[in-house]
């Protein structure tokens, strides 16, 4: 069932889809530097705000920087988003 809502995202959420494809498998990036590099200020933070309500990016804060990086299910889209060619 996750497949299905995975292929409904990789389908619906371009957006969404750049923004995880951004931030990758490696280390996390701060939500300043994540923006900067999408060049996507105001639009960019409210797909990040709707990746991480989905489960698919996680948020921490450390030392006034909150850094993103994927979760397990974020990587899996990631993933089948680069064998489907999305």
């Amino acid at each position: 069932m996750k497949e299905a809502r995975f292929l409904k995202i990789l389908i619906e959420e371009k957006g969404l889809v750049r923004l995880l494809k951004t931030i990758g498998t490696g280390r996390g990036y701060s939500t300043r530097e994540l923006l900067t590099k999408l060049g996507a200020y105001g639009y960019g933070h409210k797909l990040l705000l709707k990746a991480q309500k989905r489960g698919l990016v996680s948020r921490k804060t450390v030392q006034n920087k909150v850094y993103n990086s994927l979760t397990e299910d974020g990587k899996k889209i990631v993933k089948l988003a680069k064998e489907i060619g999305v």
